[in-house]
């Protein structure tokens, strides 16, 4: 599938959960009563947290391998993205209860979706697939074979 894809997974997990949250808030909201199924399903959509944070924090180290392999700059570069991701995670937290104490958690959940899609956007138009295999072309890939077979039958 390659890597894009799938760091695409945990970046979007945070807008998609921010929407259902936003939805399921408008509904809570505007119910005379709430059932008590609405506040488990609420619950429930931690569980695209934990996909997000898994898959994220996975894949940004197989990322950040195949964009600095070879250069000798690994740790530098993993260490920047540590210390962006944990600053991202720090403001994160702040601005969401901030605003959530000044408009709503509805309001919060909208603009801190929104501001997670950025991103994810950004990813999926401007970062090329960093898995070296899905970055050769199919006919680069067949003459590799075709030369490994031809290695294999050779009698010396």
């Amino acid at each position: 599938y390659g890597r894009k894809g799938i760091f695409l997974v945990g970046m979007l997990s945070v807008p998609i959960r921010c929407a259902i949250l936003t939805g399921l808030l408008t509904i809570k909201q505007n119910a005379y009563y709430a059932p008590a199924w609405l506040d488990i399903v609420i619950l429930s959509t931690q569980v695209l947290d934990g996909v997000g944070a898994g898959v994220f924090g996975t894949m940004y180290v197989l990322v950040t391998s195949d964009i600095s392999g070879g250069t000798g700059r690994f740790s530098l570069i993993l260490g920047l993205t540590t210390a962006a991701m944990s600053i991202g995670g720090t403001v994160s937290g702040y601005l969401g209860q901030a605003i959530a104490q000044d408009m709503g958690y509805r309001q919060a959940f909208i603009i801190l979706g929104t501001m997670s899609l950025i991103p994810a956007v950004l990813y999926l138009s401007c970062m090329p697939e960093t898995l070296p295999e899905k970055n050769k072309p199919l006919e680069a890939l067949a003459e590799e074979d075709e030369e490994e077979e031809n290695e294999d039958h050779v009698i010396v």
